[in-house]
C-alpha cells in the first residue's frame, strides 16, 4: 500500500489526513472521494439522512498539490 498526505481545505473534515491506495494504483490520489461522516459531524444532515434511510457523506474533489507536497481537496457537497 502507498500513502498520500492530503489536506481537506474546507468542510467538516478540514485539516490534514491521508489516503492509502494499492501499490499498482496511479501516482496520484483519487480525483473524487466520498467519505462517510462521523456522527458528531452530521448535525442537520443526520436528521435528513435518517428520513431517507442512508448515511451522510462528504464528497471532496482533488484540486492541487501544495508547496508542502500535500494533495488538497475541496468539499463539493454533503449527501
Amino acid at each position: 500500500m502507498r500513502e498520500f498526505v492530503v489536506r481537506y481545505v474546507n468542510g467538516p473534515l478540514q485539516g490534514e489526513g491521508s489516503i492509502s491506495v494499492p501499490d499498482d494504483a496511479p501516482g496520484e490520489p483519487p480525483l473524487v472521494q466520498r467519505i462517510p461522516l462521523p456522527p458528531t459531524e452530521r448535525g442537520v444532515q443526520q436528521t435528513m439522512s435518517r428520513m431517507v434511510g442512508g448515511q451522510s457523506h462528504a464528497v471532496y474533489e482533488r484540486t492541487a498539490l501544495n508547496d508542502a507536497d500535500e494533495w488538497e481537496f475541496q468539499l463539493v457537497r454533503i449527501e
